[in-house]
């Protein structure tokens, strides 16, 4: 398999993923989305922007139109920091130690120059 064929793979399966997902919280199926398997898709995703964010610029964390709210994004950092044991506390504190996984934040400016 090609690099751009794992690539139209990847994305392929992404999109039939957010739909399903989709399906399941507008319908409040959220039961028929198994426990294990959403643990496992995300953790592979936090591994894989791990992983990229280590190598360079991270990317950005959401497509665009997701639909992702705060409350959302506030709801699974909790989980994945109780998940490891942690507190916010020692995320503040790595935060202020690396720049690993900090993006570089649009300015108004940088929108209309790029």
């Amino acid at each position: 398999m090609s690099q751009s064929d794992g690539g139209a793979k990847i994305s392929e399966l992404a999109s039939e993923i957010a739909a399903a997902f989709s399906e399941a919280i507008d319908e409040n199926r959220l039961a028929d989305i198994p426990d294990d398997a959403l643990g496992q898709i995300f953790a592979s995703c936090v591994r894989l922007y791990a992983a990229k964010a280590q190598e360079g610029d991270a990317p950005a964390p959401f497509a665009r139109n997701v639909g992702v709210t705060v409350t959302d994004v506030m709801i699974g950092c909790t989980a994945m920091l109780e998940a490891v044991n942690s507190l916010v506390f020692e995320l503040g504190l790595w935060q202020s130690w690396t720049s690993i996984g900090k993006r570089k934040r649009a300015t108004a400016d940088s929108e209309i120059a790029g």
